[in-house]
Order: C-alpha cells, then structure tokens, then sequence
C-alpha cells in the first residue's frame, strides 16, 4: 500500500511468477495489477486484482481504508486480472455497491453471480465521495467492450483502465517519475499497447478525445506506473501509436532465408508465409 495523494493509496499487487500475459506474450520482467483506494466520506475502490493476490490485495485495503468499510467498487474492466478479486471483496464488504456500466453489470453477473447491491452509471455520470467526486465516461474497445475511465475530479486524476499501461512489476517505485522510464521501460510499454490495445487505434484516439476535456494532472493505469509529471509526453506517446505515426523515419528490411527456398514456400499458405515476414 503506497500514499498516492492525502486521500488516495495504491493498493496493487506484482505477479513475478506469471511468464506469458494472457498466454501468449513474453512478461520478461513480470507485471503488476493495480487498484486504488479512495478514502473520502465514503470509501471507493477503484479495480481489483487478480484472484490469486486477493489475500494480499484485501490487506493493502485494509491499511488504506483505515479498518473502514469499503462503500463502493468502481469497475472500469472486466477481464479477469482486473476483476478476479471482486467476488471476494463483496464477500468481506457485503454491503458494498459495486459501480459500472450496463456492460459491465451484465458481465458480473454472468461471471460471478452477483446480482444485488448493483449501481449503474452511463457516460458523463458522476458520484460524491464527499469532497471528492468521481466521473465515469466509456471507452469501449480500449480493449474489451465494458470499458471506462474515471476521473476524479479533485485532484485532477484519471483512472483510466487498462490505456497507459505498462508491462513490469512495480519493484518498489509506482510513480514513473521514480525510473528511468525511457531507459527501461518505454519498449514494455510500446510493446504492452501494440499487443493489448493497437488494433484499436480509432477507439483509443476517441477516448483519448473525451480524456482531453479534463483536466488531467495524473493518469492511474491498471498496469504499470502511476503518471503524475510529463503526461503529455505520455499521451502524446499514446497518440502516435494509435495513429499508427512512426516515432522514428526509416526503412525496414524484413528478409527470412525461408523464402530462398521454393519447395518450402510452396507449401505455405499467404497466411503462414505473411505470419513469417511480421515474425
């Protein structure tokens, strides 16, 4: 559990053990699942983590709500590694409305049962806290269907699921101020957006639309590191890659001694053989 600001704690957990994110790609330097707790009047928590860290992930709430009750759940995503621990939050915090859009509240049910105790909200919907009020907006296909985004509206925060993320544990530092990002993280996250999020270009540009009317002082993913100075370098970062605009000029020279060979080529499908010239 780490303060982010007097009222808000990141409450995420690191994943060293998983080597494939979603089965498929590399997590050289394993990952993180992050969540955060906003502890105003009411108690929020933003996101859970997955299934797997939920003993750890309800003890970092704990400590951040100060042994209150939690009163509400913002789900900005679905997918599992952002949603597994939800069943056993409202289990701990029975009381607890759980926040989403209608997708949203249609997928929990057929995930995890749960049919009470259930809030809707619609883009431009807002919800106090108390001094600090939250506003959801939808971001559908950045990646999965159901998405939003949450902006804080105090402290200038936004909550924006799984855009801005990163591969890589958070070892110690969660602010990327605190690392040397280019150094070592630009390529985990350039490699995180064009495998999650990239053929969704029109999709995150349009968010990235509705994002630019807020006023944005710091960018809370559900993987990797918390923004909170240069955002535009980041965002504008973002919007290259989703306007499929190269970030250096160059040529490419792709060539696989493969393709000298014609008996081989020649049993290939386009797609196979397209598969070996993007591989």
């Amino acid at each position: 559990m780490k303060k982010i600001t007097d009222r808000i704690f990141y409450v995420g957990v690191n994943d060293r053990v998983t080597h494939l994110f979603e089965r498929l790609w590399s997590l050289r330097r394993g990952g993180s699942y992050n969540s955060y707790v906003i502890a105003d009047e009411k108690i929020a928590v933003v996101d859970t983590v997955e299934v797997a860290y939920a003993s750890a992930f309800m003890q970092n709430i704990e400590k951040a709500a100060g042994g209150r009750p939690v009163d509400y759940l913002i789900v900005n995503h679905m997918e599992p590694d952002h949603s597994g621990s939800i069943a056993a939050l409202r289990q701990r915090y029975p009381q607890m409305q759980i926040v989403g859009n209608a997708k949203t509240l249609q997928m929990i049910k057929g995930y995890y049962g749960i049919c009470e105790n259930l809030l809707e909200v619609s883009d431009g919907s807002t919800l106090s806290l108390g001094s600090e009020t939250l506003t959801f907006y939808l971001a559908p296909m950045v990646h999965w269907p159901e998405v939003m985004m949450t902006y804080e509206k105090k402290d200038g925060i936004l909550f924006s699921a799984d855009a801005f993320g990163c591969f890589g544990a958070l070892n110690g530092a969660i602010f990327a101020d605190e690392v040397d990002f280019d150094r070592d993280y630009l390529d985990e996250a350039r490699r995180y957006y064009t495998n999650i999020v990239g053929k969704y270009g029109s999709m995150v540009t349009s968010a990235l639309k509705k994002a630019s009317a807020f006023d944005i002082k710091m960018i809370c993913s559900l993987h990797g590191f918390v923004w909170r100075k240069n955002i535009g370098y980041f965002i504008e970062k973002y919007m290259k890659w989703a306007t499929y605009t190269p970030e250096e000029k160059g040529v490419m020279i792709a060539y696989a001694s493969i393709y000298g060979n014609t008996e081989i080529m020649g049993k290939l499908s386009r797609y196979q053989i397209l598969c070996l010239f993007l591989s």
